[in-house]
């Protein structure tokens, strides 16, 4: 197996026909066809299908295309780590995962904030619920991320950065009509939409609910983001979350926010990568603006979160965001 036929094998898979990929990789489809066959004769499997559209990936074939994503992308970060070693500036492409929660106001702070401090640097997001890009971080998909449950992963460095507080959310009429604070118990006594036990989230949810004796009155069941923000615009049923979730006054659909107590549900926040995966030097900066950006998140108030990061590690990255050390 070599790098020649695992980027056949990505063009493939991505066109969808043997003469798309030979001309994306602008060799004759013949040599395209040998590359592929090569690897089936080696691995003893079938990669392909014909199909009336062209061609499809077979199990096989789709097991070994996301191993070789993962490889070539290693190989392209391996490459820019060392051109940029030689060079004063940062510069290669760096991929991050972020949760839903936070993306809207995280994902535009950190392009922007590389835009002005390190523009050879491209940002790629990857986007999902908090327990899909702790997933990502851990199988190496993505070079690092924010994670909530970075204690629960295999082979991942993280560093502590927010203790984030859970809110109940929803229209004014289900969570209301009260204002402030309101305990646990009663906040799972309102109709409920939360994700199921797969996501941290909502283990988090279950363990503190299951302590206090109480019982979750679950009307819905759902994963999707959209799905769970679409129901709550609705007014058909509340969320238990963190609280970066937008409560602006000019939404269609208001929003309103009660901390809960008695007991108080917490989760750590950390930036989390691989650690079998050393972070290349454009990663690196991009994990100080990720932790920049998060504490001064929590310090505005726009974040509902105390600040954890530990002082041996702001004394770490004291000299690339000096401004962060009171």
């Amino acid at each position: 197996m070599n790098l020649k036929q695992l980027h056949a094998l990505v063009a493939v898979f991505e066109e969808g026909s043997f003469s798309a990929a030979a001309q994306r990789l602008n060799i004759v489809q013949p040599a395209l066809s040998q590359q592929i066959i090569g690897l089936e004769k080696e691995l003893e499997v079938q990669l392909f299908e014909r199909t009336n559209r062209g061609v499809a990936s077979t199990r096989h074939g789709q097991r070994l295309v996301n191993h070789a994503r993962l490889i070539l992308r290693q190989m392209e970060i391996a490459r820019n780590d060392l051109r940029t070693s030689r060079e004063s500036e940062p510069a290669g492409d760096v991929i991050i995962a972020l949760p839903v929660t936070v993306t809207p106001f995280l994902g535009p702070g950190l392009l922007a904030w590389l835009e002005r401090h390190y523009p050879k640097i491209n940002l790629h997001i990857v986007e999902g619920l908090s327990s899909e890009s702790g997933h990502v971080v851990e199988t190496g998909k993505v070079e690092l991320g924010v994670s909530p449950n970075a204690a629960e992963l295999d082979d991942v460095e993280s560093i502590p950065v927010l203790r984030e507080y859970f809110y109940l959310i929803g229209a004014p009429n289900l969570v209301g009509p009260e204002t402030g604070d309101i305990d646990l118990a009663e906040a799972a006594a309102r109709p409920l939409i939360l994700g199921d036990r797969t996501h941290n989230m909502r283990r988090v949810i279950d363990e503190h609910v299951v302590a206090a004796g109480a019982q979750l009155n679950l009307r819905f069941e759902q994963n999707g983001p959209k799905t769970l923000t679409s129901v709550v615009d609705e007014g058909m049923a509340c969320i238990i979350a963190n609280l970066p979730m937008p409560l602006m006054d000019n939404r269609t659909y208001p929003r309103q926010a009660r901390r809960i107590t008695n007991p108080m549900i917490q989760r750590l926040m950390t930036v989390a990568w691989p650690r079998k995966r050393p972070l290349s030097r454009p990663a690196e900066r991009v994990r100080d603006g990720m932790i920049r950006l998060m504490v001064e998140a929590a310090e505005a108030g726009h974040w509902k979160a105390d600040v954890v990061l530990p002082p041996e590690q702001v004394l770490a990255l004291k000299n690339v965001m000096p401004d962060i050390v009171k």
